[in-house]
Order: structure tokens, then C-alpha cells, then sequence
């Protein structure tokens, strides 16, 4: 009888086991919304389940009838801070906070990814200068032409050409400089440039004037080559510097607090409605070079119902039961065990969150560092599955519809997954795909054969399909399409 009781208790343990885990694979993948309302659900079916009131301290007790068996604090706090080399001198450094929600913490309201575009945000700024009604027509007429990163590729005499023959109002490059040069003026800071050394030196330019701020503006300006494929040494003898100090100024007046694409913290005119609510949030700590990853704290907490607990506490005794009984101390038993499962998955659902994050920003340092899309490297699901220990189908579903915030904007954590192409990632590609077609002859563009025959020479073995596939991601159109548009 003994060994049938025991069978049973494992049969029991191995299906609550089984259902926990399902369960977790289930909330994983659900958006803060979705888990809104999925936990609203689960708090009507299981009658042991129960919201924190704001009559509850911080573990999940009634203020007024504190029972130290109580079990359901639902709202515990794991923290702490990892670093990405396991050492205290690293550069990055992870924060985990609150799983659940107490009554004090922030509510952060659903955001769009573009709230505003980039020309929305540049036309109120527009709208306060005093500028005249031509001077007025070329700024939207420069502000219409920027791309999505806030670069302007267009040269100041097609724009004023453009002025001219479509709104009517003659006028000559120099006059689109001159009102180039106020856009560039406004925010975010780097806008309008017409390319990264402009975009650079904007920024910097904007900084409170320092020996080091001089430093860095004159690598930029005089010696850009040098200081793009960063050749210190070389910059040190041209420029009369030691070379550990231009390393110090590039390190800490460049590659931190300047953004190489402006126009990335606003979403794109094609998608500006998409509503989301960022799970994460990561932080430059400017003084210290540490980055911070917060989980965000958006999840209700949850507790076991005090009227439960004590019922629960009493069918612990050894007592003899009534049948009555016996089937009430069944019930009592399922829905505790019910609730405690749920609030334990629960935290397996934001430890899991928290750790696939952090192994992202692990791997992605130098992008979360800089916010430059060339510094993402190949990374694929398995990578950060082995790294916290999970199936890849664990990292899959984590990712699924999660967002961080960044200093430059919202960001969905599958954009952080790239094929490794020949040791490059997916990225770096559109990168150089990119510069390919923005340099072509414009009245006789690059077909995808061409653009496919000048990757594989930089190093790409791809496919004219995949190239195809690429340039559509990049919103480039074809060849015949951009051909017509150079007429």
C-alpha cells in the first residue's frame, strides 16, 4: 500500500512538473498585454489566486493580520548585478528588478516605437524659428528628403532644384546650405548630416568646449581616414599626441554620448503606428562605462489568499476526516498548489526574461555601448540558449514580440539575431549593400546580379535572391524602378 501511495505521489509530481513547464513555455511568449489579461483570467479560475491589495506590506501580508505561513508573496525581488567577463573592472553590468509590481512602482504605459517621426519632431522644432517663406519651403523640402538614420543623401543642388521646379521657388544650392545648416542646428544633435564625419562633428561640436573636445574635433576633421580605421599611431605623429591619449579621447569624447545614426530614436514614416510597451530598458552610466539592464516591472503581483493559507494549514494536521472533509481538504490542497505553481512560474517567466537579456547585451556590447548597427555581430538563438543554460525553444519564444529600450530608441530583441555570414553579420551587410547603391551612377543603377558580383569580391558568398531579399528589407527598389527616379 505504501509503494502504491508512493507511485501515485510521483505520478503526481512528474504531471505537476510536466504542467509547470508548459506553462512557462506558454507566458514566455506572451507581451505585457497579453499577460494583463491572461493573469486576470488565472486570478477567476483559481480561487486560492489573489492581487496584492494596498493594504499589503512588501512581501505580500496583511498589514493589519499578519500570518507568518503565509506563502504567497508572489512579489519577491531577486537582484543583483552580473557582469559580462566575471570580473569587476568589465564595462557592462546587468540590473534585475521587481518580477512583480508593488502599489509604488512606475506603471509604464503602452509607447509607440514612433510616437513621432523624425520630420514631425524637426517640423515643430521648425515651427518656432522665425524663418521666411522660402527659407521655409527648402527646410521641409531638406527635412522630406532625410532618411529613417537621419542622414541627408541628397546634395544641396538637387534639393534646390527640387525647390525650384515642384514648389515653384527659385533658388540656388547656396541657399539650401545656408538653411541646412540651421536644420542641422536642431535635434537630435548629428541631424542632416551628409554623411558619418559631418554627423561626427556636429555632435562634438555641441559639447562644452575642452582641450579633449579640440582633440577629438580636430581627428575628425583633419585626419578622418586615420581615425576611421583608427590608426593611433599614426594620428599620434601627425597630429604631435601620444597615442594613449587620443585612444582616451576617442573612447570617451566619441564612442561614448555620440550617436552614428541620429534619426534611429524615431520610427521610420512607414510604421509609425505600432504600439508597444518595452520589457527592458538599458542604460549607459556615463561615469563609469557600465551598461545597465533593468527588467522592466509591469507584471501585478500576486499572493495565495490568506483565507486560503489558513484553510491549507489546517488539513496539515494528522486528524481523522469526515468524507466531507476529505473532499473540502482535496480542493484546498489543488487550488494552493495551483496558486503556488502559477506565482513560481511567475518568476521563472522574469528570471528567464532577465537572463536572455542580459546574454544578449553580453554579446552585443559594443552595439549597446554605442548604438552603431555595424557593431552587432553574428548571433544566433542556440548561442544564448547554451549561455543560460535553456533549450533554444526557451530563447525563442523569450524574444518573441520583447522590446528594450535604448537610449536611440525601441528596439525588438530579435533584431539583435543575425546568420553569420561568412563572419559577418546580417548587418554588416545591409551596410555595405547600402553604400554600394548610394554610390552607384545614379541613371545607371546596379542590377542585383551587379550588387551580388561586388558583395562576393568584398567577401560575401551570397546568393542574387538573397541580395534581392536584402535591398527589399532595406526598402531599396530595383534597379528599373531607380532608374526611372533618377530621370
Amino acid at each position: 500500500m505504501a509503494k502504491q501511495g508512493l507511485t501515485l505521489e510521483q505520478k503526481q509530481t512528474q504531471r505537476l512538473a510536466l504542467e509547470q513547464q508548459r506553462l512557462l513555455g506558454l507566458i514566455l511568449e506572451k507581451n505585457d498585454a497579453e499577460m494583463a489579461e491572461f493573469i486576470d483570467n488565472k486570478v477567476n479560475e483559481i480561487q486560492a489566486l489573489e492581487k496584492k491589495s494596498d493594504d499589503d506590506d512588501e512581501y505580500g501580508n496583511d498589514k493589519e493580520n499578519r500570518n507568518d505561513n503565509d506563502q504567497g508573496d508572489g512579489a519577491t525581488t531577486p537582484s543583483g548585478e552580473v557582469n559580462s567577463d566575471g570580473d569587476d573592472d568589465t564595462a557592462a553590468w546587468y540590473r534585475y528588478f521587481a518580477n512583480n509590481r508593488s502599489r509604488d512602482d512606475e506603471y509604464y504605459e503602452p509607447i509607440a516605437v514612433s510616437e513621432k517621426t523624425l520630420q514631425e519632431f524637426l517640423a515643430d522644432q521648425l515651427g518656432e524659428l522665425e524663418l521666411d517663406e522660402t527659407q521655409l519651403i527648402i527646410a521641409h523640402a531638406i527635412v522630406g528628403n532625410l532618411e529613417d538614420n537621419g542622414y541627408l543623401r541628397r546634395s544641396v543642388s538637387e534639393i534646390a532644384d527640387d525647390v525650384t521646379f515642384n514648389d515653384g521657388y527659385v533658388v540656388d544650392a547656396a541657399q539650401v546650405e545656408k538653411v541646412l545648416a540651421i536644420i542641422q542646428s536642431l535635434d537630435p544633435p548629428g541631424i542632416a548630416a551628409r554623411d558619418l564625419r559631418e554627423c561626427i562633428l556636429l555632435q562634438l561640436r555641441r559639447k562644452p568646449q575642452s582641450e579633449d573636445v579640440d582633440l577629438a574635433i580636430e581627428m575628425v576633421e583633419k585626419y578622418f581616414d586615420d581615425f576611421a580605421a583608427m590608426r593611433f599611431d599614426t594620428l599620434a605623429r601627425k597630429m604631435g599626441v601620444p597615442s594613449e591619449r587620443l585612444e582616451y579621447v576617442f573612447k570617451h569624447q566619441i564612442r561614448r554620448g555620440l550617436n552614428p545614426h541620429p534619426g534611429n530614436a524615431f520610427g521610420s514614416r512607414a510604421d509609425n503606428s505600432q504600439q508597444v510597451t518595452p520589457d527592458f530598458d538599458v542604460e549607459l552610466e556615463e561615469e563609469t562605462g557600465r551598461l545597465t539592464v533593468t527588467l522592466r516591472n509591469n507584471i501585478p503581483a500576486l499572493q495565495i489568499s490568506e483565507s486560503y493559507v489558513l484553510l491549507n494549514d489546517r488539513y496539515k494536521t494528522s486528524a481523522p476526516l469526515s468524507v466531507k472533509e476529505n473532499k473540502e481538504k482535496k480542493q484546498i490542497q489543488d487550488a494552493y498548489q495551483r496558486a503556488s505553481m502559477f506565482i513560481e512560474v511567475l518568476k521563472q517567466r522574469q528570471e528567464t526574461l532577465f537572463k536572455t537579456m542580459s546574454a544578449i547585451v553580453k554579446c552585443q556590447q559594443e552595439y549597446f555601448l554605442h548604438g552603431d548597427e555595424r557593431d552587432l555581430k553574428p548571433l544566433g538563438q542556440q548561442q544564448i540558449a547554451d549561455m543560460i543554460g535553456k533549450d533554444v525553444s526557451v530563447v525563442s519564444r523569450a524574444v518573441s514580440n520583447k522590446y528594450v529600450q535604448l537610449p536611440w530608441g525601441v528596439k525588438s530583441l530579435k533584431s539583435f539575431f543575425s546568420e553569420d555570414i561568412n563572419g559577418s553579420s546580417r548587418h554588416e551587410v545591409y551596410d555595405d549593400l547600402k553604400k554600394l547603391v548610394d554610390g552607384e551612377d545614379k541613371k545607371h543603377p546596379l542590377s542585383d546580379d551587379a550588387l551580388c558580383d561586388m558583395l562576393k569580391k568584398m567577401g560575401y558568398k551570397l546568393e542574387r535572391r538573397t541580395v534581392a531579399k536584402y535591398r527589399d528589407a532595406l526598402k531599396i527598389p530595383s534597379s528599373t524602378i531607380r532608374r526611372k527616379m533618377s530621370r
